[in-house]
């Protein structure tokens, strides 16, 4: 454990200076990591709950999240405020036993925690208590699963709250720009589709207890637990629901979805007309699916462009070099089914059109084809040193593991992780540079001020933040 709080210190620094400290940083040599994976237990009950723990008696302490396999994509045709009215809702409403504030305010004087999370794929529930007060605790909480009580006031609250997070949500530059360019390129899906006041307004309580009723009622359940836990206190929680006994309404999101959805757009640059004194530049585009062979590829390229910080092109050249940018960089998202890769920097606006063309030429072939052997191994190194802060908990060991059965990843994707990114050539990196790291495949969003209609080059396609 010395050696990673020595990395941590290292790469804390790298913030102190920007041009001085890139200087610095690109005379270190980072030798890879060596560290075991974890061990994790994992059974499945009679109740067909699949079970993983990690056993860790060090602190009286029991953390455990029980996973729903039922989220927002199984909507169907309701409103997409659903799911969050629910998700905000929900715990503020207790059980019909510890009602309203009672049920949370219980907890709490027990020292226990309990929260919700209503994402695309599941339902989250959260749970932290003493191990001392698991014969109180335990009880309270299954009243939540067994008598859920949705109240008229609270949801009416709730939507009066979500309605002011509407209003606010254009204030900043940057999520702007994030979410108009996820409208665009998830376009006529549940995952593109912004919550609006009118949607909200037309809710029922109805519509909340029945979205509810089917998470409850979903088999499809995991149980991670860590800390000094006992899973015989845990036997009886869990309903028995029949695997299968009923088919839900989903959609599914693929590569080639998104690539028509970005097509759609052309080459045309959206100018959200906001302003602002920093202008947010974001090009978005499409990657495969979490378990595509190229995921590895992709991930130490997209460190050298954009994602390694100080270490990366976008902020050498775009910030350090040319003090063009406050911020720029990249990342990416990969899901089951689909993935993705966002550019980004922030700007003056009389900065937009260089740093939009740096940005764009910065992924350009002929710069991933002159990437040498050294910014390889540095990306490389760099990468498995980070790797293993997935392990740095062991609730965030569990969700990894989840995470690797949820994405079909293969059997030991987390021990052979190192080695895959170890064994990839510049090659491998030229080669997927050349299928996902280009700018005619991305949505180009700007946010910024109008005067930027004529100054930007390309065809320009302008909206207002609500469009």
């Amino acid at each position: 454990m010395k050696r990673i709080y020595l990395i941590l210190i290292g790469f804390s620094f790298l913030g102190l200076s920007a041009r001085e400290m890139g200087e610095f940083v690109r005379d270190l040599q980072f030798k890879p990591l060596e560290f075991e994976v974890p061990k994790i237990t994992s059974v499945k009950q009679s109740s067909g709950v699949e079970i993983f723990s990690l056993k860790n008696a060090e602190f009286p302490i029991v953390y455990a999240d029980i996973y729903v396999y039922h989220g927002k994509k199984h909507l169907g045709k309701r409103a997409v405020e659903t799911a969050k009215l629910l998700e905000d809702s929900w715990e503020l409403s207790g059980s019909a036993t510890f009602p309203k504030e009672k049920f949370l305010e219980t907890l709490e004087f027990y020292g226990a925690s309990f929260s919700v999370s209503i994402d695309y794929e599941k339902t989250v529930f959260s749970i932290a208590y003493l191990k001392s007060t698991e014969k109180e605790v335990l009880p309270v909480i299954k009243s939540f699963f067994t008598a859920p009580h949705l109240e008229e006031s609270l949801v009416m609250t709730t939507k009066g709250k979500l309605t002011e997070e509407i209003k606010r949500r254009n204030d900043n530059p940057t999520a702007l720009g994030s979410r108009k360019a996820k409208e665009a390129l998830f376009r006529a899906t549940i995952a593109g589709t912004s919550m609006k006041i009118s949607g909200l307004e037309s809710l029922q309580l109805s519509d909340l207890t029945e979205f509810q009723k089917e998470i409850l009622e979903e088999p499809k359940r995991r149980f991670l637990v860590t800390g000094d836990y006992d899973l015989k206190a845990w036997e009886s929680f869990f309903p028995s629901l029949l695997e299968g006994s009923k088919k839900l309404e989903s959609e599914i999101i693929t590569p080639s979805l998104l690539s028509e959805n970005v097509k759609k757009e052309g080459k045309e640059i959206r100018l959200v007309v906001k302003d602002v004194n920093q202008t947010f530049i974001s090009m978005l585009g499409v990657l495969p699916e979490h378990n595509h062979p190229d995921f590895y590829a992709i991930q130490v390229l997209n460190y050298i462009i954009g994602a390694g910080g100080f270490n990366s092109y976008y902020m050498r050249e775009i910030r350090n070099n040319r003090g063009l940018a406050y911020s720029a960089g990249s990342n990416t998202d990969f899901q089951e089914n689909y993935g993705t890769i966002q550019f980004f920097a922030m700007t003056k606006t009389e900065s937009a059109k260089e740093v939009l063309s740096l940005m764009q030429e910065l992924i350009q072939p002929k710069i991933i084809d002159s990437l040498t052997e050294e910014e390889l191994v540095r990306a490389k190194n760099a990468i498995i040193n980070q790797f293993v802060f997935q392990f740095e908990d062991d609730k965030r060991t569990l969700a990894s593991e989840v995470r690797r059965r949820d994405h079909n990843m293969p059997e030991g994707y987390l021990q052979n992780f190192r080695r895959e990114i170890d064994q990839l050539t510049l090659n491998d990196l030229k080669r997927v540079g050349k299928l996902y790291f280009q700018s005619d495949k991305l949505i180009v969003t700007v946010v910024g001020p109008k005067v930027l209609e004529s100054s930007l080059k390309g065809p320009i396609k302008v909206l207002n933040p609500e469009d």
